[in-house]
C-alpha cells in the first residue's frame, strides 16, 4: 500500500496541513519543523499527489458546500472523501445545509463570494434561473454532485439513477416478485426521486408486469416519511405487494418498521429493498438488501475535478458517472 500524507504526519509527528505547506511551499514554517518533514518524506519514500504539488492556492483556501440534507446518513461519507483531498491543499471546507430551499442556496452562494470562495460543490436539486445567473455573473468554479443539470454549463458527479434503480427492481423480479411497491423521493429531485421511479417503472415493463398505482407512493428520503408511505401501502393496497423498493435506505428502514408495527414480518411476508448502502442498513435486522454507492469517492472525485476546474481554468461541462454495485443481505426472500 502506498504510503499517504496522513502516514508522514504521523511519523513526523505534525498535523496534515504543516506536511502539505512543505510539499506546496504554500506557507512559512520553522527549519527544524521542514527539515523533519522531509527527512520522514525521504525515508518513507512518500511521493506527493500530482494535483497537490501543482495547484496553486488562492487567497482565501476555501471551498464551499451547499447540501440539502446534512443528516442524510451519506453526508458524512461524500465529507470524508472531499476532506481528505482537500487537506492535501491546506484547503478548508464551508458547509451550507440549504435544505433544499432555494432562497437558503442563494443566500450561501452569495456569502461564499463575499468570502472569496476559490470554488463551490452543489449539491442541490434544483437549478432555477437565479442560480444560472449566479454562475454566469460570477465565474466561480463549480462542480454539480449526485445531480445532473443540463444546460448548466456545469460539470457533474453522480451516478447512473435510472439503471441502479432498475438492477434493484430486476433483482426483486428474478427473485420471483411481481408485486412490488416503490417508495420513491419528491420528483423535483430529478436524480434521487424521478429517475429511480423510472428506474422502477422500466424493469417492471421489460418484466410485463403492469404498474399497480396504489403500489406507488412518495417520502422525502426520511425514516418518518418511509413508514408514512408504507402504511398509506398497506392501507390501500387491495393485494399486499410481496416486495417494496425504497429509493434511499431510510426510507426503507421506515418502511420495514411500518411492517413490523403492522403485523408483517420481513422478509418472511415481504421483501424491503433499499438504496444508498448507509451505515444503518447494516445495523437493522433484518440486514437491508440495498444498491451500494460509495458517496466518500463521489467526494474525491468531485473535488479533484474542482481544483482542475481551479488550477487550469477548465469549463468542461462534462458529466461523470460513478459505479455502483447490489448488496445482498437479510431482508429481501425468493419466492417459489
Amino acid at each position: 500500500m502506498s504510503v499517504t500524507i496522513k502516514d508522514v504526519a504521523k511519523k513526523a509527528g505534525v498535523s496534515i496541513a504543516s506536511v502539505s505547506r512543505v510539499i506546496n511551499d504554500s506557507k512559512p514554517v520553522s527549519p527544524e519543523l521542514r527539515e523533519r518533514i522531509l527527512n520522514v518524506i525521504e525515508q518513507t519514500g512518500y511521493k506527493p499527489n500530482a494535483m497537490a504539488r501543482g495547484l496553486k492556492i488562492k487567497a482565501s483556501g476555501l471551498i464551499g458546500l451547499i447540501t440539502p440534507d446534512i443528516e442524510n446518513g451519506t453526508f458524512a461519507e461524500l465529507v470524508k472523501g472531499i476532506e481528505e483531498v482537500i487537506e492535501e491543499n491546506s484547503m478548508n471546507l464551508i458547509v451550507s445545509n440549504s435544505k433544499g430551499e432555494v432562497e437558503k442556496e442563494l443566500k450561501a452562494l452569495h456569502i461564499f463570494k463575499e468570502q472569496q470562495i476559490d470554488g463551490i460543490i452543489f449539491s442541490g436539486v434544483k437549478f432555477t434561473e437565479k442560480h444560472k445567473k449566479y454562475f454566469e455573473r460570477y465565474q466561480v468554479p463549480t462542480v454539480v454532485v449526485s445531480q445532473k443539470f443540463p444546460g448548466s454549463g456545469l460539470p457533474s458527479v453522480t451516478i447512473d439513477n435510472i439503471e441502479a434503480a432498475y438492477q434493484a427492481v430486476k433483482y426483486l423480479i428474478d427473485k420471483n416478485h411481481k408485486n412490488i411497491a416503490v417508495i420513491h423521493g419528491p420528483l423535483y429531485d430529478r436524480s434521487s426521486g424521478e429517475e429511480r421511479l423510472i428506474g422502477y417503472q422500466k424493469a417492471l415493463k421489460e418484466a410485463g408486469i403492469s404498474i399497480t398505482k396504489e403500489y406507488i407512493t412518495q417520502g422525502d428520503f426520511t425514516i418518518k416519511s418511509g413508514y408514512q408511505a408504507m402504511e398509506k401501502i398497506i392501507k390501500n393496497s387491495v393485494k399486499m405487494p410481496t416486495a417494496v423498493f425504497a429509493a434511499s435506505d431510510r426510507m426503507a428502514i421506515g418502511a420495514l418498521d411500518a411492517c413490523l408495527d403492522n403485523g408483517y414480518i420481513v422478509p418472511e411476508d415481504i421483501s424491503i429493498m433499499g438504496f444508498d448502502d448507509i451505515e444503518l442498513a447494516e445495523i437493522v435486522r433484518p440486514k437491508l438488501t440495498t444498491m451500494s454507492i460509495d458517496h466518500s469517492r463521489l467526494g474525491k472525485k468531485v473535488i479533484e475535478i474542482l481544483l482542475d476546474r481551479i488550477k487550469n481554468n477548465n469549463e468542461n461541462d462534462r458529466a461523470y458517472e460513478l459505479d455502483f454495485h447490489l448488496v445482498e443481505r437479510g431482508s429481501v426472500k425468493k419466492l417459489n
